[in-house]
């Protein structure tokens, strides 16, 4: 969960909660309750894992298929997301109802108890067995939260990467453009940005990154 989170519902989502209130132009919006129940149902089911899934081959494929065209030296690197992305804080926020209390989700982070998002870790993996540079961009917030998902990512297999790229304390950028300038610094450094993988339009927009890959969230929105 982050700071300034928005509700943000997939377009099959979106059909199922059409399907449950169908409101005319003078009704008021949906329904909260009636929109987490939705939330539940998409995950619950089964919906939410295969959506991931499809994302995560695509993915894959693409970093096989870009990996045997590098050229000699090319220093070739991955850039993920962290939350909702390869690590899931679906039993946080459910136990919060879907909301946000900036204590709570600290004491969450120290925790270190977020489980592995299973297709994009193996994302990541592959991504390490082919000879990618990968990186961490992430909003959580340094150093504050930098111990608790550097414990996080090791204790779910994700401990090999080259670096946990935080949001500074006092940052007031927004994550659009804050992720895009630090891809920009990575590009500056030799490495060459394959796939830029997220679960925010935030965490892809700016450009820095040959190809993006949108992983979905219904839970919240980061601009």
């Amino acid at each position: 969960m982050r700071n300034g989170a928005k509700w943000l519902f997939p377009a099959g989502l979106t059909i199922l909660l059409t399907a449950c209130v169908a409101p005319s132009p003078r009704t008021a919006p949906y329904n909260l309750t009636t929109a987490k129940a939705a939330v539940v149902e998409y995950y619950d089911s089964g919906g939410y894992e295969r959506d991931v899934a499809e994302v995560a081959a695509e993915a894959t494929a693409w970093l096989e298929e870009r990996a045997a065209k590098a050229a000699p030296g090319e220093r070739l690197a991955v850039v993920f997301d962290i939350d909702e992305t390869v690590l899931s804080n679906y039993s946080h926020m459910l136990s919060q109802d879907f909301g946000y209390v900036y204590e709570v989700w600290n004491r969450w982070v120290d925790r270190a108890e977020a489980t592995a998002i299973t297709p994009m870790r193996g994302v990541m993996q592959r991504a390490r067995e082919l000879g990618y540079t990968v990186f961490f961009i992430t909003g959580r917030v340094e150093p504050r939260e930098h111990a608790g998902t550097a414990a996080n990512l090791l204790a779910e297999g994700m401990g090999d990467y080259e670096r946990l790229i935080m949001k500074p304390a006092g940052n007031e950028q927004t994550a659009a453009v804050r992720k895009a300038e630090q891809r920009a610094a990575l590009e500056a450094e030799g490495y060459t940005i394959v796939a830029s993988i997220g679960d925010q339009w935030s965490d892809l927009v700016g450009g820095y990154t040959e190809k993006r890959f949108k992983v979905p969230n219904p839970f919240y929105e980061v601009p």
